[in-house]
């Protein structure tokens, strides 16, 4: 009752939000004075602490099996899926705000807060959750706002040329960029098999079974809710199994800000994994994938299998969501704009993947498959040799 009264009042909300800020960054500065910055402690973010996933994930994995002996703190909402080694916090708490102000390294894929304060003695590792993305973000989206990362950023990850002129545009961010890769990526740039069987089993995929994975991202319209899929997917397996003689699975995932995909008729024939954790996992099992302005088009293209961008909605999408980085029409991706054209693809999947060479020119991708490790050697370097000055 007391939510909804705030959400129904624009006047409070802003009110509350701007308490929040002058209360959070008042907290964080405090817990900084108090406690100081614990020289070999790294706190990591995933969307905001919703999930341990993602680059931070395996930056995180790779620095403890680097150095075992830092504190690895993480924000989570639901910390099941971490590692023993994890310290979890829950996230937007004054306790995670303490641990992020007393952190030597911050590692985040989102932006931060307007209100959280960078400290001199703390280092922030920025490697963002779209290297290869269609949207325009941040100051690229809204040139007016306040996004503070930019003017704070120690180190930004990278995966391509496009990425890293992304990090001086959208954060204006002018400091080093680590272009060797996104983290989540380095499985995608070296697939291993039995990883791959491993979860597909996981998945309940049957041994014989191709997959498709339709993987849109969020409308404005519909953040927070359910989004329909865009096309007839029972329609589109039947066509798969005609077309290459196989047998076809469908696989599901909303982006984050959506609670899950509606799939209509087909709801009985392919499963929702919206709530799994790791998308580059469904990347990995994927034989298939059919976006629409998604930046995992961008990270699929790696594994050289085929992609389609499926925009019936391009003129309302691009007038009223969001602005885009390049001339869809124009780019070396698989495209359609109707079901017919999404079709005549569907029959020619060899073709579709032919291009996935000519889409990792265009964006320049650079990924050399250790990127992870890279980067936790990178986090190392600038972790504190002595005793910490005090502990939480």
């Amino acid at each position: 009752m007391i939510l909804q009264r705030i959400r129904n009042s624009p006047r409070l909300f802003r009110l509350l939000v701007a308490l929040r800020r002058v209360a959070g960054r008042a907290w964080m500065r405090a817990a900084h004075r108090v406690l100081g910055v614990h020289g070999r402690r790294v706190f990591f973010s995933s969307f905001k602490g919703k999930a341990y996933s993602d680059s931070p994930r395996f930056i995180s994995e790779a620095l403890h099996a680097l150095c075992p002996d830092v504190e690895i703190v993480w924000q989570l909402a639901d910390a099941s899926g971490a590692p023993d080694y994890v310290r979890a916090v829950r996230p937007h708490t004054p306790q995670a705000l303490a641990m992020i102000a007393s952190s030597r390294w911050i590692v985040d894929n989102f932006n931060r807060p307007q209100y959280m304060p960078l400290f001199s003695d703390q280092r922030y590792m920025q490697t963002w959750h779209g290297d290869r993305g269609f949207k325009k973000m941040l100051f690229d989206m809204d040139p007016g706002a306040g996004y503070p990362d930019g003017e704070q950023i120690t180190l930004a990850l990278s995966g391509s040329d496009f990425g890293t002129r992304n990090y001086r545009t959208a954060f204006r961010y002018s400091g080093p960029v680590l272009q060797r890769g996104m983290p989540r990526n380095d499985r995608l740039v070296r697939p291993d098999p039995a990883e791959i069987a491993a979860i597909r089993l996981r998945l309940g995929i049957p041994e014989d079974a191709r997959v498709l994975l339709y993987a849109p991202t969020f409308r404005d319209a519909t953040s927070g809710k359910a989004q329909r899929a865009g096309f007839d997917l029972r329609w589109a397996l039947e066509h798969l199994a005609s077309a290459t003689g196989a047998r076809w699975v469908g696989l599901v995932r909303a982006h984050d800000q959506n609670l899950a995909i509606d799939a209509g008729e087909a709801a009985g024939t392919v499963r929702d994994v919206t709530r799994y954790p790791e998308m580059s996992d469904l990347l990995l099992a994927a034989d298939l994938l059919i976006t629409d302005y998604s930046s995992s088009a961008g990270d699929f293209v790696l594994l050289d299998r085929p992609v389609i961008l499926y925009q019936p909605d391009l003129e309302t999408f691009t007038a009223d969501d969001r602005g885009m980085y390049f001339d869809l029409r124009a780019c070396p991706y698989a495209r359609a704009e109707s079901a017919a054209e999404l079709g005549e693809l569907l029959g020619q999947l060899d073709r579709v993947a032919a291009r996935c060479a000519d889409v990792r020119a265009f964006y320049g991708v650079t990924e050399c498959g250790e990127a992870a490790k890279l980067a936790a050697e990178e986090i190392r370097r600038g972790l504190c040799p002595l005793h910490p000055r005090s502990r939480v």
